[in-house]
């Protein structure tokens, strides 16, 4: 069979798919494109050099779902590539435009009545009906453990570029609860039985509410309510049933996940009398009007509302096919979904103003299951996201067989928008996956999760998150001692702490995490540096603390009359994690063997841990402006001290003789006094930690 070199289609605005796709006669779509390099393989087969697939310049609405399936794959020598033309941008929107002529001022005089009065002149509305825009979707409850990947997100609006939000109250800040009457249902209480948990999740909590506002407004029977209801570091909305105004109480239509207590935090939206400030907007789904107070005039930026709320590219089974230097945005789901397949490649594409995630490899965000092998997410820029950054499934762990899934060099940051906690960067589940390269900043709640085995979470440079949660770390995993294997090493983790909360960490092994390897990091202005959870056969071996309020905690909280005891017991969540993995198999019994004799050897207890050679420069102890020029400075119980390696570990407030320490370059310089307090340290390659210079990005300087 006859094969051509290298073959490529051109698709433009101006296009048809009726066209042969060449420069000159351009196809108009993207399943132009496709069918075009269907029929090709179909007739003659992938030419020898594979196939491109050039986009001109332009905004390309998607109304549906881009599917690519195993038919369309490509081959390691002859693969598909989707890219722009060069020095060309190309944008993918998941919404429309809203025209700026069609605004104008609110002229019914109800709506008026509702406005606050400073706000009535500013307010502007558009007639969504009219333009043949009829699905607005619905607000649904989300939050820890109630949404996922982000389909059921509403419409969201952006102005010139940025994010709008329904208005709320307060603007800024949280109202906290008074009291609470009924706590409502506690679906936490019944994971394991789900008929229980959806009779839990109907019963709804009745609060007292201080502030008098609520009592000012019309309820149009769509009032919400977002808040940390019961855990700093547990976010959700609660939809308000009604509104007892004499007795100031708020009764709401489901549960939260915890329940709900006295003092937590939490604000109002989605209430027309609160559209009072600049950025703020509202939609009538019944009549079809938006309302918005532009943040400036109307017509100096562009008004785009979401619409699409499925995923914008989904490929299924698909192999060897790139999307590169191209354009993602204003989707109500998430940007890219890739299922099974292999040797994908998401390289220099920007990601933004999506409600879901970026980028989905896997089934779903919660096992990771079906993700193929070697899918790589490389130099992209994502922001904006309602959920997280990229979720990264893959590998097997029944059998231990990585997945060898990548995530390298992307610059992540302003997410968790709509989702605030457990809402990652990067999430890592299955087996064998990397993290690494990669920019993390500005962002309310975690951001590297870590599920599973044997990842590798390497030279990230994580700055700023945490911004508003408590009890979490800027790197997190925990609960489960089968998930071993792992390795975090060669990070820079810094300002990590805020005043909304407490206990803001940059590497946390919560509730019993066991052999993971802490190596060769540099934590710098972080509330708590590292913690460990009462786990064992933890390495923290060979780390820089710097200007850290605290270091080390190494708790016990599983042992016998702990707070944390319940998790050992017969049937609980240790057990059953312990059993679901065949820890006696071969392949198991070899790599971690220590699974094999934990439930005879104290499995509360906090053994084998090694913590060795790290520095601890200018750090305190258990309160903020506290410090001690003793090892003692960690915290670390006598259990792990008895059962473990503790040694080697230099505090002190003498000049390290960093290259640069004002300027943020913490290479350690060759005559450090480091080398020789501490015999076997070794350098930290910091140079090579956080974003790099590619074909695709073109600065790679630490922002």
């Amino acid at each position: 069979m006859h094969k051509e070199s290298n073959r490529t289609f051109y698709v433009a605005l101006d296009g048809s798919d009726s066209n042969p796709g060449t420069q000159e006669e351009p196809l108009s779509t993207l399943e132009g494109a496709r069918n075009a390099i269907r029929q090709m393989i179909n007739e003659s087969g992938l030419p020898a050099d594979g196939v491109i697939v050039y986009m001109r310049e332009g905004a390309y609405r998607l109304t549906e779902t881009f599917r690519l399936e195993a038919q369309d794959s490509g081959t390691v020598d002859r693969p598909i590539v989707y890219t722009s033309f060069p020095g060309e941008e190309v944008r993918f929107v998941g919404g429309v435009d809203l025209p700026a002529n069609r605004f104008g001022p609110v002229t019914e005089s109800a709506i008026c009545d509702r406005l606050q009065e400073r706000a009535r002149d500013h307010v502007l509305q558009i007639d969504l009906k009219a333009l043949g825009i009829t699905d607005y979707g619905k607000i649904a409850p989300g939050g820890f453990r109630i949404s996922k990947d982000g389909t059921e997100a509403t419409p969201e609006l952006f102005f010139a570029g940025k994010t709008m939000m329904l208005a709320r109250y307060p603007n800024d800040n949280y109202v906290k609860i008074a009291g609470v009457i009924d706590p409502g249902g506690n679906p936490r209480e019944f994971e394991l039985d789900e008929a229980k948990m959806a009779e839990e999740n109907v019963k709804g909590a009745m609060f007292e509410y201080a502030d008098p506002r609520p009592g000012t407004w019309l309820n149009t029977g769509d009032v919400w309510m977002y808040g940390y209801w019961y855990w700093d570091w547990a976010d959700g909305n609660l939809r308000i049933e009604s509104i007892d105004i004499a007795n100031k109480r708020i009764l709401t239509e489901t549960a939260s996940f915890y329940s709900i207590r006295s003092g937590q935090r939490y604000f109002y939206y989605n209430v027309l009398e609160e559209l009072d400030s600049p950025g703020e907007w509202y939609l009538d789904r019944d009549t079809g009007i938006l309302y918005l107070y532009p943040p400036s005039p109307i017509t100096e930026g562009s008004v785009q509302l979401s619409l699409l709320k499925d995923p914008m590219v989904h490929l299924d089974g698909v192999s060897h096919v790139s999307f590169s230097k191209l354009t993602f945005e204003v989707s109500r789901g998430s940007g890219i979904h890739i299922v099974g397949g292999s040797h994908n490649v998401i390289a220099g594409c920007t990601m933004r103003r999506l409600a879901g995630f970026a980028v989905i490899v896997g089934e779903n965000t919660t096992t990771g299951t079906n993700a193929g092998t070697h899918h790589g997410i490389v130099s992209c820029n994502i922001c904006d996201t309602g959920i997280g950054g990229i979720s990264l499934g893959g590998g097997d762990r029944q059998t231990l067989t990585p997945g060898g899934n990548y995530a390298r060099n992307n610059d992540i940051s302003n997410y968790s928008r709509l989702k605030l906690t457990y809402s990652a960067a990067v999430q890592l589940n299955g087996v064998g996956n990397i993290a690494a390269n990669n920019y993390i900043h500005d962002a309310p709640h975690v951001g590297i999760l870590i599920y599973g085995n044997d990842h590798v979470v390497e030279y990230n440079d994580i700055y700023n998150v945490l911004m508003e949660t408590g009890d979490a770390g800027a790197i997190y995993m925990g609960r489960d001692w089968t998930e071993q294997g792992n390795v975090i090493r060669y990070n820079y983790i810094h300002k990590i702490y805020n005043d909304a909360s407490e206990l803001h960490i940059g590497i946390y092994l919560d509730d019993m995490a066991s052999g993971t390897t802490i190596y060769g990091n540099i934590l710098h202005d972080i509330d708590l540096a590292v913690m460990i959870g009462g786990g064992r056969n933890n390495e923290m071996v060979n780390n820089l603390i710097l200007n850290c309020q605290r270091s080390l905690q190494l708790d016990d909280r599983a042992m016998p009359d702990c707070w944390a005891a319940y998790h050992m017991e017969e049937g609980q969540v240790m057990q059953r994690r312990l059993q679901a993995m065949p820890y006696n198999e071969e392949s198991w019994r070899t790599k971690y063997p220590s699974l094999l004799t934990i439930w005879q050897d104290a499995p509360g207890s906090p053994k084998y841990n090694n913590i060795s050679r790290n520095v601890l420069s200018r750090t305190g102890t258990t309160s903020y402006g506290q410090q001690s020029l003793h090892e003692d400075t960690m915290a670390i119980v006598p259990t792990a001290r008895e059962f473990g390696t503790i040694e080697h570990n230099w505090v002190t407030d003498t000049d390290l003789l960093f290259a640069d320490e004002k300027s943020g370059n913490f290479s350690l310089q060759d005559d450090s006094p480091v080398f020789r307090e501490v015999p076997g340290f070794e350098a930290i390659p910091f140079e090579r930690i956080g974003l790099y210079r590619d074909e695709y990005r073109r600065k790679g300087e630490r922002l």
